[in-house]
């Protein structure tokens, strides 16, 4: 049965199929994707979930783009197959039986045209076809070579025959080139092509980028998948019709929508994954891939200079087994994954300086500019049933288990210590299961349903100081050099969440019309203990600030260039470092930070949808519908009456640049009015068949991850505290404590001027208005061109916003007990008040497989715009100056200009399989200071870098990074027969032939002013070679 993947509104399928009786498998790396962010992230989520499915993904991975009705959330597991019966004048055929069997299960519906000589056969399961026409008066006629892929409808013209005698006409065809009756935009890759490409890591999500408007960026987090200019964390992935998404995170496990799928919860895109089923047959793989630093070349510098080979193994193992438990009536099918990886990296070193080496071997912390050794140790298990009840009833059941660990698989920067990493866990257990029913000939309802529950913890196995029981507090200094030593702020961090959610789809099919009517619910729990900030994080100016602080905490740096050892500058200087910041987390009331940072967060959302497509003629299909949504957020843990900030709320006062009243009432708003319209067409012009013209429109709304509800719920100046202390505001707030020292909980006390986070009382979920314009040819027998275009607006879009900002007039920094003289810090807002504008326009080129070759290439000009781009990390704020955020929109962090991707598929005259692929990406942007050079420091630091002497704001990303990509990949590989039913597959693949430095820039500030959760940044993958076989029978 077909595997898919779906992903998000915008305007492009991309359809990859894999092997349908030979099991196919595909499993990952580690560093291919690490969707993380600021505190309890940073496992390679999307990593693990492609081992997780990649043993059983199959016949078809499809990225929907577009926001029409086309696929609907009852078919996300499912296809259609219609058709128009016509005699050889073309007149409409009514009341013949067709009769649609998988001819790898025997499954079989039989339905009846109407009027018009029209059939539908709705929520089939996914596989091999032979469609049957009987009427009487008619020769008998049977289609076969017909492969239905997830949420794929397959239109057939269908001819009957006079005949007198019983006659039976067999015709023998693949699905038409162009699919006339889709309203979203599709690039389909067939069996051999997801079998054959050559895959980095074999990561099944990597196919994705095949798609017009789907693209792999650099983030702060790692690679983070794009659609249409949207957030990674605007996406969401389903398995098996199940949503298999972070839900405190929010990250894209995948995350992306079908067309008008109905399903919801993401603004970005959705990514449908169906795993595979048994068959009548016995099938099975077994795999073995193996990669080392043995089979691949020096990286390269960005000056083209080559870098130190570093060590570096992976192996892969695995199998799958499928089949029938009982013939025609039910079926297994298991996977099971295993990989074992090792690293070294950070092999020289000179990368860190002696001196500061040193130092920290004072601490207890020896090697600190040693080698760093890791591991990527996965292994997974997917076991699913297929059962026909009855001719009526087709029950499925799936169970699949997960287990990986990263130890130093938090960071990989080069510049960075061996005691700034952690260790990574991750293990999950899902169950989920559906119930397709064919009520009648017209009538078909799918339940689905799963329960989930997911772990992350996160410990920290470096050095403690000498003397103490505490690890060295997380350390950063030196803008040059990019320092950075101790335990990770966030680390360490226990976590898990939970799933339940039910789904129901009912669909019926009325004369030209096939009405679909739904509902779904899903509750989501994480539970986590987070006390980031705890252990201190401390942020230095300079290395030689760093170690005259250390050793004197007296030290100051002065604003006229001079320093003073007694922590007073001379006359008419102010002090200005060399502790830039300094955090720690505290309990309030009596509670210790473990209490506070310890929160169990509920959300739920409830949806229901509708829709209906309908044909008004042969050659045109109108797809339209609602859906309505709603999510029911956590309530704070504090009630408003109670909260620390309670005499602000509601509040109005007077500032010198105005009136401000408090943004928040308290509490954290949920979204319940969350409409979302969707229509497209599909029109053939001609009616041939070869041309199709589409047009779609819809506005999808996103869920809010749980990492935005956090703070607000604990750091509230109730709960919890982040203390804040620097050099410069030393006689304000206090002294920054002696390195590497905490500030004493005896001088902790009560709040003052804590930073609290708070969300805006009128928030909303982001929306994206998505719409797309397609032409599509058939030019010559199996080549079609494609021109598209994609456009997607995004409000509501979170941001964080500080506001007791002194440019604001620090309306909130006085007011509250004792006598008024205590107040709020740093106000940061969680508001809804970012925009975003994706504009692109693709060309493209597909021809299927034919004459021993097939090939794809598709070419996109694009320009995305944002005017905030942090996906959920609560720590940095983004802007350089509050009163000037129209200086924010500019090119998003996301911004391509151009990307290029193709595959080419040969099969020599000597049945050796050669295939290609090839990816570009240009630059990403990066913020320049008023002097043209990189942009170094948030807001977080004081006054940005980006702010001219006259006051105006540099405008963001007007830069570019050096970053481009350019990636040409090379399987090889022959099958060799080994007996009648079996056989054996060596495979060498070469990634990256070119050795292209693909050089990795994902931060947007200085790194030692990152915050985020995971990051990798330096050298890009060599060339790398990669040896496996495969034994399928």
């Amino acid at each position: 049965m077909p595997s898919s993947t779906f992903l998000g509104p915008g305007t492009a399928t991309s359809s990859l199929r894999a092997a349908r009786s030979p099991a196919y498998s595909l499993a990952t790396t580690s560093a291919v994707c690490r969707p993380g962010s600021g505190p309890g992230q940073g496992v390679d989520v999307m990593s693990r979930l492609t081992r997780v499915l990649g043993t059983a993904i199959t016949l078809v991975f499809a990225v929907v783009l577009s926001p029409v009705p086309a696929r609907a959330q009852s078919q996300a597991t499912t296809g259609v197959i219609e058709g128009t019966v016509v005699d050889e004048s073309g007149a409409p055929v009514p009341g013949a039986s067709v009769t649609i069997k998988n001819t790898a299960t025997n499954f079989e519906r039989t339905v009846t045209t109407n009027a018009d000589g029209r059939f539908r056969g709705l929520l089939l399961p996914l596989g091999p076809y032979r469609v049957t026409v009987t009427m009487t008066g008619f020769a008998t006629l049977v289609r076969e070579g017909i492969d239905l892929a997830v949420g794929q409808t397959i239109s057939l013209p269908l001819t009957l025959k006079v005949s007198a005698v019983q006659e039976q006409v067999v015709v023998t065809a693949a699905a038409p080139l162009v699919e006339t009756s889709r309203a979203e935009g599709a690039n389909r890759i067939d069996d051999a092509a997801i079998r054959g490409l050559p895959n980095n890591g074999r990561n099944f999500l990597d196919f994705t980028k095949l798609t017009p408007g789907v693209s792999i960026v650099q983030g702060p987090d790692g690679d983070e998948l794009t659609i249409n200019g949207q957030k990674g964390i605007a996406n969401n992935i389903s398995v098996d019709g199940a949503d298999f998404n972070n839900p405190f995170f929010g990250e894209q496990r995948g995350g992306q929508r079908p067309p008008f799928t109905f399903n919801g919860r993401s603004s970005g895109g959705f990514v449908n994954v169906v795993t595979k089923s048994g068959t009548n047959d016995i099938h099975g793989t077994v795999h073995s891939y193996f990669k080392s630093d043995g089979l691949s070349s020096a990286p390269k510098r960005g000056d083209g200079t080559d870098a130190p080979k570093t060590p570096f193994d992976q192996q892969q193992l695995g199998f799958t087994l499928g089949g029938p438990l009982k013939k025609d009536k039910a079926f297994y099918f298991l996977a099971f994954d295993y990989q074992n990886g090792s690293s070294t990296k950070q092999t020289d070193p000179s990368r860190i300086e002696q001196r500061v080496v040193d130092f920290f071997a004072s601490l207890g912390s020896p090697n600190e500019n040693g080698s760093i050794d890791r591991t990527n140790d996965a292994r997974v298990f997917l076991g699913k049933v297929d059962w026909q009840l009855n001719p009526n009833n087709l029950l499925t059941l799936r169970y699949n288990y997960t287990w990986s660990e990263q130890v130093n698989g938090t960071f990989d920067v080069d510049s960075w210590g061996r005691s700034a990493n952690a260790v990574e866990r991750d293990y999950s257990h899902a169950g989920s299961g559906s119930l397709i029913s064919s009520l009648s000939p017209t009538v078909l309802n799918e339940f689905r349903f799963q329960f989930a529950r997911e772990y992350r913890p996160r410990p920290y196995d470096g050095p403690n100081i000498n003397g103490q029981d505490r690890p060295l507090p997380d350390t950063a200094f030196d803008f040059g050099r990019g320092y950075r030593f101790g335990e990770p702020f966030f680390i360490p961090v226990t976590y898990y969440d939970q799933r339940i959610q039910l789904n129901n789809n009912l669909s019926v099919v009325k004369g030209r019309h096939s009405f679909k009517v739904g509902g779904e619910f899903n509750a989501v729990k994480s539970v986590q203990t987070f006390i980031g900030f705890a252990n201190g994080r401390y942020i230095f100016s300079s290395t030689d600030g760093f170690l005259n602080y250390a050793r004197n905490p007296k030290y100051v740096e002065c604003s006229n260039g001079s320093t003073s050892q007694t922590g007073v500058c001379p006359g008419g200087a102010s002090i200005t470092g060399p502790v830039l910041l300094y955090l720690q987390q505290a309990g309030v009331g009596g509670l210790s930070v473990e209490e506070a940072g310890t929160q169990d967060m509920p959300q739920t959302s409830i949806a229901f949808f509708v829709q209906d497509k309908w044909q008004p003629s042969r050659n045109l299909t109108i797809q339209y519908g609602l859906r309505w949504e709603g999510e029911k957020e956590a309530d704070p843990i504090t009630p408003p009456s109670q909260v620390f900030y309670a005499p602000f709320i509601g509040k109005t006062v007077n500032t010198s640049t105005g009136p401000r009243t408090f943004p928040s009432d308290g509490t954290i708003p949920s979204d319940w009015k969350m409409f979302q319209p969707r229509v497209g067409l599909s029109w053939d012009p001609k009616g041939d068949g070869k041309t199709v013209i589409r047009l779609n429109g819809g506005i999808f709304y996103g869920r809010v991850p749980g990492l935005a509800l956090a703070s607000a719920r604990s750091t509230n100046g109730s709960r919890g505290q982040t203390l804040f202390r620097n050099s410069a505001l030393t006689g304000i707030l206090g002294p920054v404590p002696a390195y590497p020292n905490l500030i004493p909980q005896s001088e902790v006390g009560s709040p003052f001027d804590p930073q609290v986070f708070v969300f805006s009382t009128d928030f909303k979920n982001p929306r994206t208005y998505h719409g797309s314009f397609a032409i599509e040819r058939e030019l010559t027998r199996d080549l079609a061109g494609l021109i598209q275009y994609n456009h997607a607006k995004g409000v509501h879009i979170t941001r964080w916003l500080n506001m007791n900002d002194p440019l604001l007039g620090s309306p909130w920094s006085t007011g509250l007990p004792p006598a008024g003289i205590n107040g709020i810090g740093e106000l940061d807002t969680v508001s809804s008040s970012a925009k975003s504008k994706y504009d692109g326009v693709t060309f493209g080129l597909t021809k299927r497989w034919s004459h021993g070759y097939q090939l794809q290439v598709n070419y996109t000009l694009s320009w995305d715009y944002s005017d905030d781009d942090n996906e959920r990390d609560p720590f940095t704020l983004r802007y350089a100056k509050i009163t000037d955020l129209a200086a924010e929109y500019g090119f998003s962090d996301r911004d391509q200009r151009h990307r290029l991707n193709g595959l080419f598929l040969w099969q020599t005259p000597g049945k050796v399989n050669v295939n290609l692929r090839y990816s570009y990406r240009s630059a990403q942007p990066l913020s320049l200071k008023p002097d043209g050079t990189p942009s170094q420091a948030p807001f977080v630091a004081g006054p940005s870098d980006r702010i001219r002497a006259d006051g105006s704001v540099v405008q963001r990303n007007t830069g570019r990074k050096t970053n481009t990509f350019s990636a040409l990949d090379v399987r090889i590989s022959r099958e060799f027969k080994l007996g009648k039913s079996a056989a054996l597959e060596p495979i060498v693949e070469i990634f990256n032939v070119l050795n292209s430095a693909n050089i990795l820039v994902p931060q947007n500030t200085n790194l030692i002013f990152n915050f985020d959760g995971t990051i990798r940044a330096g050298l890009g993958d060599p060339r790398q070679m990669q040896l496996g076989a495969r034994f399928i029978w």
